[in-house]
């Protein structure tokens, strides 16, 4: 009580007028009290459901949770959409956590509904000051490398050079190259097609993949992830997929209206389909509802069909057999399998859920956000060459490599789980599948072990002992990896840094490092192995929010094909516009 109390007079003058006095939520209109009933219209009906959620929001908002009363009152309006009181509470939540700019949105739209509320006025000018302040701040610490910038220490190799960019912080770029686009709004990944001419990147806040002509650099459209009515055809009919089940606070359209923020994505059936998992859709809040993931037909940009999944579907798989798409559930702790033999798209199935851990959220959990109490936090995924295996990586929690058996007698089954220590983001098998590689995200390194070696402690139920693992410190927050074609690269995005560090796999040592756009996530190479895309997603809509495309030179393989002056690279470089 003595904390809350101190938080409350400790405040700022602006964060007081702004979210602190937030516990003093106005009653909901139908109690009668006199403030609500001069503001607020008398409305002949409410949703009753809507009306609970407003009642326990603020509640929350009174004893301090105001990460807990965002949810509540996000289901309050997704259940009533516009409801006033819920507006104005979602604001003040996000004010009481500093989130500037969400409170924005909802005072903004509050106004728009009560534009003689003075004092709604006020509130809504000292967030906008707050969050032009925040993005000032966050700014400074931006990083953005020119046009034309190397790779470090001179003259090692790989050498990487900046030829291009894509981005949205600079209307007026100085450098062709360096182009302003709009659709670039937090983007998450990007995957190049098999035969090397189209990049695919996910915008995650834009709600769409961006298609660019991978070797003209050119923008070639947008495939948006916004689904009403008109596109229920895409849907199965059956009951939600993988074990999920959507709860009965849904929109009154229903669960199969929304928008859905795009991931990872995947290529299946030698790239004529392309799959894109949704964090969420958007009106579930808390993420405790069945996702789901688009299928695009690359040869005409369209999505085709659209499955459900578990909570909070971060990562998606194909097995070599072509037979599985496997799709990580960041929500509930599981691995879903998606029957995918079929040529036709209307004719894949749920094939299996495997457990990695409880799926229910922590006992006693109040207004439980499955995006942080996320459990084992299942993200990364790898299969064996010969299809038989799986690996899943597990960030949170006790953390380990979940390891699924898929060709052994019966249904897929987890084996075990095994511990190399970091905690485990992304996974790789290398291109002969003898070695496993996995970033580490706790301790900056990047991490080798034998898949055999792991298959072997995971049937043994026990320590991972035996296991030789082999660590490659790079730093600075590894994310997201790709091999080079041939397995002898390894280029790893380190999301702290700002970098892209390139490792050498045949001694696990860094053989250069090179700047990226703040904050990259994701990357990937092309199948010729001269350029590379990273994602800099940035963090709350600062820094990042780029995409930039490198050129790569590496060691000839045999006499050099370059100039004297080159230093005997073997470089491929895309065109530039």
């Amino acid at each position: 009580m003595k904390r809350r109390i101190s938080f409350v007079f400790g405040c700022s003058a602006l964060l007081a007028l702004a979210g602190c006095h937030a516990r003093r939520v106005p009653p909901p209109a139908r109690t009668g009290g006199p403030e609500t009933a001069a503001v607020l219209p008398a409305r002949p009906a409410r949703n009753l459901r809507a009306a609970a959620a407003l009642d326990r929001a603020v509640a929350l908002l009174r004893r301090g949770k105001a990460g807990a009363a965002v949810s509540e009152f996000h289901r309050c309006l997704v259940l009533e959409p516009a409801r006033q009181e819920c507006l104005d509470g979602k604001g003040r939540a996000h004010a009481a956590l500093r989130e500037w700019e969400d409170a924005v949105q909802a005072w903004a739209e509050l106004s728009r509904l009560r534009p003689e509320d003075r004092k709604l006025v006020q509130r809504l000018a000292a967030a906008r000051r707050s969050w032009k302040a925040y993005l000032e701040r966050r700014a400074r610490a931006a990083t953005h490398p020119a046009i034309g910038a190397v790779s470090s220490p001179a003259g090692a190799l790989p050498e990487l050079r900046l030829i291009a960019r894509f981005q949205r912080y600079n209307p007026k770029p100085v450098d062709a190259a360096d182009v302003y686009d709009k659709d670039i709004d937090s983007p998450k990944s990007v995957r190049i097609s098999s035969d090397g001419s189209k990049a695919y990147v996910n915008s995650l806040e834009g709600a769409r993949t961006v298609i660019y002509d991978a070797r003209t650099l050119t923008k070639l459209g947008t495939i948006p992830h916004v689904f009403g009515p008109a596109r229920a055809g895409l849907f199965p009919g059956a009951a939600p997929w993988l074990g999920g089940a959507f709860s009965e606070d849904l929109p009154p359209e229903g669960p199969n209206v929304f928008t859905g923020k795009p991931v990872e994505s995947e290529f299946s059936h030698g790239g004529r389909f392309l799959w894109v998992p949704y964090y969420r859709r958007n009106f579930d809040l808390d993420g405790t509802q069945p996702s789901a993931a688009a299928i695009i037909d690359t040869r005409t940009g369209a999505i085709v069909r659209v499955l459900p999944t578990g909570p909070i579907a971060k990562n998606a798989a194909a097995s070599p057999d072509g037979r599985y798409m496997a799709v990580a559930h960041w929500g509930n702790n599981s691995v879903g399998l998606i029957d995918i033999s079929s040529a036709d798209p209307m004719a894949f199935s749920s094939a299996a859920v495997i457990a990695l851990g409880p799926a229910s959220p922590p006992p006693g959990a109040e207004a439980v956000n499955r995006d942080l109490e996320c459990g084992l936090c299942v993200r990364g995924l790898a299969w064996t060459a010969d299809s038989g295996t799986l690996f899943a990586g597990c960030m949170g929690g006790p953390g380990g490599i979940g390891v699924i058996s898929v060709s052994s007698p019966g249904s897929p089954g987890l084996l075990g789980r095994v511990d190399l220590g970091g905690k485990p983001r992304d996974l790789l098998v290398s291109p002969d599948g003898r070695w496993l590689y996995v970033t580490a995200s706790k301790t900056g390194s990047v991490l080798r072990a034998e898949t055999a070696a792991v298959i072997n402690a995971a049937s043994a139920k026990g320590p991972a002992r035996g296991i030789a693992v082999t660590a490659a410190k790079v730093g600075g927050l590894p994310r997201s990896m790709k091999l080079s074609p041939d397995g002898k690269w390894l280029y790893v995005a380190l999301n702290g840094a700002s970098e892209v560090a390139v490792v050498d796999t045949a001694g696990m040592t860094v053989a250069s490092r090179m700047a990226a756009d703040s904050f990259p996530v994701g990357l990937d190479i092309s199948p010729d192995g001269g350029s590379l895309w990273v994602t800099s997603q940035g963090i709350d809509g600062a820094g990042g929010n780029s995409v930039e495309v490198y050129s790569v030179a590496v060691p000839s393989a045999g006499p050099p094909q370059a100039s004297p002056a080159a230093g005997g690279l073997q470089r491929v470089t895309p065109p530039v516009p």
